[in-house]
């Protein structure tokens, strides 16, 4: 159910910012569905976490963390989808909520989106997207909000464009770093350093 859910969000939250201005009963109508479509995803995770509750803390990992990481919102951008089932497999198993977006366009409009409803706690971006370098997007994210709670995701090879770099002098936190495929452990320090090197206040631009 992860992906089409994604995609119901994505659509929505593109017509949305496209009538803003100029439908204000439209838009308020797709404000509506995304927050159903919410809804229903969070449903749909809750049952499974009842079906399968040795899944909800895998062996190993603290309760601490795992309540940590419980609730946390994540936006992760790629357009991979083998990238995108990973992280919606491995992080609601803690209990986060996930969403994707494709590309960076779509990044932007769901980021602006979230600080309507509920804004996201780590946005973790793939260091090439159709549209944009990470680096790109992350500048475009920090003309919303300032701070941007982000971690870079990059396979093995050569970052051409010097995304990791920049992005680090932008400020990207040292290790908020993550490599493709996924390793757990990888992955949940990440988000914890994310998380917890958040400000605990966002100013929106």
């Amino acid at each position: 159910m992860a992906v089409p859910v994604d995609h119901i969000l994505n659509d929505a939250v593109s017509v949305i910012e496209k009538n803003i201005g100029k439908d204000p009963e439209v838009v308020d109508r797709l404000r509506r569905i995304l927050q159903n479509a919410r809804s229903i995803r969070r449903v749909i995770q809750q049952i499974g976490q009842r079906m399968a509750p040795t899944e909800a803390v895998p062996a190993g990992v603290s309760q601490q963390l795992h309540e940590k990481l419980s609730g946390s919102r994540i936006l992760v951008v790629d357009d991979d989808i083998e990238v995108l089932n990973d992280a919606h497999t491995l992080l609601e198993r803690y209990g986060c909520i996930v969403e994707a977006a494709h590309a960076g366009d779509e990044a932007v409009c769901m980021y602006r989106a979230s600080h309507l409803d509920a804004a996201y706690d780590v946005v973790i971006i793939a260091v090439k997207l159709p549209d944009y370098s990470g680096y790109q997007l992350m500048l475009r994210l920090m003309k919303i909000t300032g701070h941007v709670p982000m971690a870079l995701m990059t396979g093995f090879g050569w970052d051409a464009g010097h995304s990791i770099v920049n992005a680090r002098q932008a400020g990207l936190h040292p290790k908020a770093l993550l490599y493709k495929p996924f390793k757990l452990k990888q992955l949940l320090d990440v988000v914890e350093t994310v998380i917890d090197n958040t400000p605990s206040t966002t100013n929106i631009g």
